[in-house]
């Protein structure tokens, strides 16, 4: 893998020019509605799930069933796109995942049939982000991929706060006892505008290339090993896909616990997540606005190390906030903050410590991708972003199965509730991760920086040699 100089992150702010092109904005709008639907109903499903059992650990196996379909498929999915027509793709997936939204209308009183549901639903879904991510080079002119790049993941980012934090508890919270159907309702309807905006592309015409002989899926294996072969050998890429794989748990992590957290913290609905974490999206887009000039000043791996030492930081203060409550209403007088927010006091931490979090998340995911896009060889890099969703799913199963068995597990143990010493652990994992980011990718930077040097020194040597014969 080859090291490249200067990151290209400024493009992020030519992206909104290409909004004025109607195929790409076709594009976006459909990509925006579909992901931003998922991630309400994932975010709904585990509301469902716990108001029925009362328990972390089916609202895990909920999650479970949500990625579980990537890691036998994952690979496979970039081959048969390959094949199929990409914009026919997007059409078919949406529908499905319409009809299946239906379904979930339907049978999302009985837990065991919405884990069958849930399994058809993802599985469906796992071909509409690479056939978008394939189709950008079809409607964006060469030199103009960077930015439709970076407004691709921005809005995959966008997606998962206005999904997650705001679109389902908003109508679970408004829609009383009628918010779990009606946002079912609402999710079909946005995958069939979704759909009915992919027609645009059905009659895109492709570039075919020469498809490769012999079994369909006989050469995966070893091309999955070739890819983490070629990223174990340079270090910074290796680092930036550890990186990506931390911050995709991270969210499906967020997602288990906080309507957990909104009972057992602050004893609030689930649903009221909305408000209460509204500040982690205001946080993370102004974190994604700064995060091009802070990339220029100081380096991508800096940029990540920061996020995670200051998400580690949030975590922590988030998982105490009800001591850190109790200990502020010890202060005497009126500098008591019970005096003036009384019983919001919790509230108003936890949207306190809200914001910075999102502002540290959004410092993670664009560096750590970035130094994959200038690192990866060419002809490898469709093999390595495939391997990094069917990496990043397959390790994010073990702390998604437990955390929700372990938050039940923790539940009395000392004085603390279960939810508050698991978040006290992912805050500790994370520390860590920061740590290792700041040695390992200082390790990187150093033996770049020698490369540099040494490619300077040898293009000097080589230009003094060249006027050296000259003057003979």
């Amino acid at each position: 893998m080859s090291a490249v100089i200067d990151p290209p992150l400024h493009e992020f702010h030519e992206a909104r020019p290409l909004l004025a092109d109607r195929r790409f904005a076709t594009l976006w709008v459909a990509q925006g509605l579909a992901q931003t639907a998922q991630n309400a109903l994932l975010f709904s499903l585990l509301v469902v799930v716990l108001n029925i059992t009362n328990s972390s650990t089916h609202t895990s196996l909920l999650v479970l069933t949500f990625i579980l379909p990537s890691i036998p498929l994952g690979v496979a999915v970039g081959v048969l796109l390959d094949r199929w027509r990409k914009g026919s793709v997007l059409v078919v997936t949406n529908l499905l995942r319409t009809g299946f939204c239906i379904l979930y209308f339907f049978f999302h009183s009985n837990v065991w049939l919405l884990y069958g549901i849930s399994l058809g639903f993802a599985t469906s879904g796992l071909f509409f982000n690479p056939a978008v991510v394939a189709i950008i080079p079809s409607v964006v002119p060469k030199g103009r991929l960077v930015a439709a790049n970076s407004l691709h993941n921005f809005t995959v980012t966008g997606s998962q706060l206005l999904g997650m934090v705001f679109l389902a508890p908003t109508v679970l919270k408004s829609g009383g006892a009628y918010g779990e159907e009606a946002m079912f309702l609402i999710a079909g309807a946005m995958f069939l505008i979704a759909a009915v905006l992919a027609l645009r592309f059905t009659s895109l015409r492709e570039e075919r290339r020469r498809l490769p002989q012999g079994p369909l899926f006989g050469a995966m294996p070893r091309e999955f090993r070739d890819s983490w072969r070629v990223l174990r050998q340079d270090a910074a890429s290796f680092l930036a896909m550890t990186q990506l794989i931390m911050s995709s748990t991270l969210v499906l992590l967020f997602a288990i616990l906080i309507p957990r957290y909104m009972e057992d913290i602050l004893s609030l609905s689930a649903s009221d997540a909305a408000f209460v974490f509204a500040p982690t999206g205001v946080g993370a887009l102004i974190g994604l606005r700064f995060l091009p000039w802070f990339a220029r000043r100081l380096g991508k791996n800096q940029v990540v190390v920061i996020g995670l030492a200051g998400l580690a930081i949030c975590l922590t203060a988030l998982a105490l906030v009800k001591p850190l409550a109790e200990f502020m209403q010890l202060t005497p007088g009126p500098l008591n903050p019970e005096h003036f927010l009384g019983r919001e006091l919790l509230r108003a931490l936890t949207m306190f410590f809200a914001g910075p979090m999102g502002f540290s998340y959004a410092l993670l995911n664009a560096p750590a991708q970035t130094v994959l896009h200038e690192r990866a060889p060419e002809e490898m890099r469709g093999r390595i972003f495939a391997t990094q969703v069917v990496s990043a799913n397959f390790l994010s199963l073990l702390p998604v199965l437990f955390v929700g068995g372990l938050t039940d597990l923790l539940d009395g143990v000392a004085d603390l509730p279960g939810v508050t010493l698991v978040i006290l652990l992912i805050a500790a994992a994370v520390g860590g991760m920061a740590v290792a980011s700041r040695v390992v990718g200082g390790v990187a930077e150093r033996e770049e920086e020698l490369a540099r040097i040494q490619a300077r020194d040898q293009a000097l040597l080589s230009g003094s040699v060249d006027r050296d014969r000259g003057t003979r």
